[in-house]
């Protein structure tokens, strides 16, 4: 089973390695990917024909300043109540041409173009923003490819290692001439470089899967290797994330929408005026006895109406509105809280990250010389197999680790220019269908975010090793051994078979705790004894003298003295220091022993 499943990992891998040049023919650097992506992707697409859709909206609302010109044709059928005197009667066919001219509307169409004009820049900074996204899922995409082809390599060499070493501990376990709980660790570290196997070629299949969702093809099979630099990027969290909220295409377009909704609330308030309309009608044909009728006449006329009441519909639409506009501040909020998280976040790793990267790649050298030593050192039979397959374990995972590091820099890097909206520049990636728009004032005036990033963690070694106590101080010393320096056996009387202490000992016993104190923080063990006699039991007489010593304790303890010093133990008759007699035993051995240990000099 476990050989098929490593020949499932290997052929996954193949179709990676090795795809035909006809699935995946461009592009093979990142800036092609990522070109292909901004321009192909179909979120991306929905992005731009909303920024086009809602420039044509712009433009339709620019129509209302034009006249409106229409050819009316007309059919009647009308009850004739006089005679026809001089062509007067209502025609029954006409044809008019008619231009009717909006003069003022309460203001409602200056602000219903001024309010698409920055819809459509809004959805233009929307737009950048989504392509910024794909850059960023591409070119993250792109590093893991790197990353796990790495890895899969690793994983290969890893695992033929180690099924090699298997193989010749088992052979010397079949011999008769290994142990065979050497072939147990290997058969587990080889289970173990099989499931490494089996996992790098599964990330490799997901990334893979990933790219192809945001490129629309397969990657190449040579993608360039490439890393991200920090060229131009400020020199503090602060600067970086100001300069963030000035080109963040989130926030511009957050800020866009505030002035949207800034129109579209005037342009609310424009049925609380008069509207003026002129209109002009141009008679082009009646019949001729209709000819000198007053509906045959041309007539040019100037309309005033006034909205005196509209069931409250005007006020609670302009509240609804003053409501939108509420929103678009939280909005714009919001977009400063992401784009303050995302480039803060991304700006720390580079600080960790780019240190890192130096240990791990210091890491990695570091075990690849131990390993060479360690085979040469098997060679000449100061090393054992197992010794190899440690070091084989800790080369895998050192390689393993500086390639992640230097995958996770660069996307770092990447996470920072695209919160900046940079990340298409540093690429040189652009749209020639997608224009510019210039940075207005009210820009400024909007951008209200705190450029205040939390304090970065730096670890002050030199003050962590000033303050560590010595590797061979006495936090690292075994405690020195103890020796029973005093005993002495206090007169106290319990009843028969009994633990409780009879109340004539009580005075003894303060005496004991007196002692005890003068003691310092000396352990002292409470040993109980019990006599013997023909009907004694062993385990009965143990756990009788063990509860009497613990009842001696727990008298001490309950007058102040610290329980933890304590040692209760219960001997039964083991340890007699007097004959007993069958009978009647021997008082001399019911005892209860109060021990003092002190630590010596080594």
């Amino acid at each position: 089973m476990k050989i098929k499943k490593i020949a499932s990992a290997l052929l996954v891998m193949g179709m990676f390695s090795h795809s035909p040049v006809s699935l995946a023919a461009s592009p093979e650097t990142l800036e092609k990917m990522v070109e292909k992506a901004v321009s192909e992707n179909p979120e991306v697409q929905a992005r731009f024909h909303a920024f086009k859709g809602a420039e044509f909206d712009e433009s339709a609302a620019k129509g209302r300043y034009l006249p409106n010109v229409t050819v009316d044709q007309t059919f009647r059928n009308q009850e004739r109540l006089s005679p026809n005197i001089n062509n007067t009667q209502t025609p029954n066919q006409q044809s008019t041409l008619t231009l009717r001219q909006m003069i003022f509307d309460g203001l409602a169409t200056p602000s219903e173009v001024a309010r698409l004009d920055h819809v459509a820049k809004s959805r233009f900074y929307e737009l950048q923003g989504q392509m910024q996204g794909i850059a960023l899922d591409t070119a993250t995409a792109y590093f893991d490819l790197l990353r796990y082809r790495r890895l899969v390599t690793y994983a290969q060499d890893n695992f033929v290692v180690h099924k090699q070493i298997h193989e010749k501990i088992k052979s010397r376990v079949e011999a008769g001439v290994g142990k065979k709980v050497d072939l147990e660790q290997a058969t587990g570290r080889l289970a173990l470089a099989e499931a490494n196997l089996l996992t790098e070629t599964s990330n490799l299949f997901d990334v893979t899967a990933r790219f192809q969702r945001l490129v629309g093809e397969l990657p190449p099979d040579n993608v360039v290797e490439v890393q991200m630099t920090g060229d131009g990027l400020a020199g503090s969290a602060d600067k970086v994330l100001d300069d963030a909220y000035k080109q963040n295409p989130n926030i511009l377009a957050a800020i866009e929408n505030i002035i949207a909704t800034e129109n579209s609330v005037s342009g609310r308030k424009a049925p609380f005026m008069p509207r003026l309309d002129l209109t002009g009608r141009k008679i082009i044909d009646v019949n001729d006895a209709s000819r000198n009728s007053t509906l045959a006449a041309d007539t040019l006329e100037v309309t005033a109406s006034w909205n005196l009441f509209n069931g409250f519909t005007d006020k609670s639409n302009l509240d609804s509105a003053a409501q939108d506009l509420n929103r678009s501040h939280d909005l714009r909020d919001k977009a400063c809280i992401d784009t303050r998280q995302l480039v803060a976040i991304a700006y720390n790793d580079i600080r960790q990250l780019s240190e890192q990267v130096a240990y791990r790649k210091q890491h990695q050298d570091s075990i690849e010389n131990a390993r060479l030593a360690y085979r040469k050192q098997y060679d000449i039979g100061q090393r054992t197999l197992l010794d190899l397959l440690d070091t084989e374990n800790e080369y895998f995972q050192s390689r393993r680790n500086y390639t992640s590091a230097e995958m996770d820099l660069s996307t770092a890097y990447a996470r920072v220019y695209a919160g900046q909206g940079l990340l298409l520049r540093k690429l040189g990636v652009t749209r020639t269908d997608v224009g510019e728009y210039p940075r207005e004032e009210y820009m400024d005036r909007e951008t209200i975010c705190k450029a205040v990033v939390p304090d970065q963690l730096v670890p002050d070694k030199a003050a962590l090793l000033a303050n560590a106590k010595p590797w061979e101080g006495e936090a690292f010393k075994p405690k020195a051994p103890e020796k029973a320096t005093m005993k002495f056996t206090p007169r106290i009387l319990f009843q028969a078979d009994s633990a409780i202490i009879l109340p004539e000992s009580y005075a003894d016993l303060d005496i004991v705790y007196d002692v005890v104190k003068e003691w310092g923080n000396d352990r002292i063990e409470i040993a109980g004894h019990t006599d013997k006699r023909k009907t004694s039991k062993e385990k009965y007489n143990q756990v009788l003298s063990e509860k009497r010593a613990k009842a001696v304790a727990d008298y001490l303890t309950k007058k102040g003295l610290d329980a933890n010093r304590f040692v209760v133990k219960g001997y039964g008759f083991s340890q007699p220091i007097a004959e007993n007699d069958p009978i009647n035993g021997n008082d001399a051995n019911r005892r209860v022993e109060v021990i003092r240990y002190q630590q010596t000099a080594e």
